[in-house]
């Protein structure tokens, strides 16, 4: 009996578990820092004389245009069909060099944060399922009786993270070769889409993201 008591006085006296930390969530006022900078994305995409237009914090729509939701979320950031109701707060921000409709080099960053990180997470497998059924896939769209630059995707690269898919856009001298990337890290889903000159290698959407990743990880 006495034995009996003094192991369970014993196990008693232990220090108590660590607790992990809270999770760490992402606000509206967290978002503009986030945005990779002219400079910054001048490095990325091997260029110079990247131009910002200011950032905006409201979804597009472009359902009417194509609707197709599996590849609405593919050929436009940010769209509020894609989106629905359960984001908290969103910056946007364009760039592109020379800064005029026949750009070289183009990037729409974007961040968007959730109530949670599984609401962010959720949003990141529903988006993997949605990607899943664009790829190699054409877009051939007309407003007001013009075409708008034809667009088609490529295979699609996933990871329990980051969503990857390459396309083309255009035709001719003005077709680009484009990356699209979707991530997730914490209660942010970070959308990028990144272009570059007809032929070139580009995988510049990831970069950003990657980047952004590491700076909400820090």
């Amino acid at each position: 009996m006495v034995l009996l008591t003094v192991v369970a006085l014993s196990g008693c006296s232990g220090k108590p578990e660590a607790q992990p930390p809270a999770p760490k969530l992402l606000g509206d006022a967290d978002l503009d820092a986030l945005l990779l900078s002219p400079a910054q994305l001048n490095i990325l995409m091997g260029t110079t004389g990247m131009t910002p237009r200011p950032a905006v914090r409201t979804m597009g729509d472009h359902r009417n245009l194509l609707p197709n939701l599996n590849c609405l979320g593919v050929w436009q950031v940010n769209e509020a069909a894609i989106y629905g109701e359960g984001w908290s707060a969103l910056r946007q921000q364009l760039l592109r060099s020379p800064n005029d409709d026949n750009w070289d080099n183009l990037v729409v960053q974007s961040v968007v944060t959730f109530p949670s990180e599984q609401d962010a997470r959720d949003f990141y497998r529903q988006s993997a399922e949605r990607w899943s059924k664009c790829t190699d896939h054409n877009v051939n769209i007309n407003l007001n009786g013009q075409q708008l630059p034809k667009w088609r995707s490529g295979p699609l690269s996933e990871t329990d993270s980051q969503l990857t898919i390459p396309f083309t856009r255009g035709e001719g001298e003005q077709q680009r070769s484009c990356q699209r990337a979707l991530a997730v890290e914490a209660n942010v889903i970070i959308d990028v889409q990144a272009c570059k000159p007809a032929s070139a290698a580009v995988n510049q959407a990831a970069e950003v993201a990657d980047t952004i990743r590491a700076d909400i990880r820090d």
